[in-house]
């Protein structure tokens, strides 16, 4: 069962896969020993499959409604997930990503729905916003005592 902003995804035989993706840099060269350079922590992706009825064509419809939502800035719109597997990843907020794609399956007498949640707001995503968040202040400090040092020195100045 998945559930985004309370909302239970419709449909039967729901599969969900998540991954998160650990990228590394080969820094081996050509000598013997084998090293790596971390690139971080990228975002989770969330793959879903799930089986909805013809019947339940208000279902599907609802569905894509939910994956073209656009918050107020007209971006798409950051959802709340919960499942098992979200919550062992800790991913906790998602928005639609990519194709959300819906195939006939005449022998099932319904559509195959598959799409991806891209995390938002990752632990790593978090981290990186406070650290920019440190630089900025940093640098504007820096800006301002510069400019205040530099307009202190002209004041003192003589000159034509």
């Amino acid at each position: 069962m998945i559930t985004l902003n309370g909302w239970q995804v419709p449909g039967y035989e729901t599969r969900i896969n998540c991954g998160i993706k650990l990228p590394s840099e080969d820094l081996s060269g050509l000598g013997s020993f084998a090293l790596s350079n971390d690139n971080g922590i990228k975002p989770g992706v969330v793959s879903v499959t799930t089986k909805i009825p013809f019947v339940d064509a208000n279902d599907l419809a609802e569905l894509i409604t939910r994956a073209k939502q656009l918050d107020a800035n007209g971006a798409r719109a950051v959802l709340t997930i919960n499942s098992q597997v979200t919550e062992a990843y800790k991913i906790r907020k998602v928005k639609f990503d990519g194709d959300i794609n819906a195939s006939e399956e005449e022998s099932k007498k319904g559509w195959q729905v598959t799409f991806k949640l891209l995390e938002v707001l990752s632990t790593a995503e978090r981290t990186q916003q406070k650290i920019d968040g440190k630089a900025a202040e940093n640098s504007k400090t820096q800006t301002i005592d510069g400019h205040a040092t530099v307009q202190t020195a002209f004041d003192k100045s003589e000159g034509p």
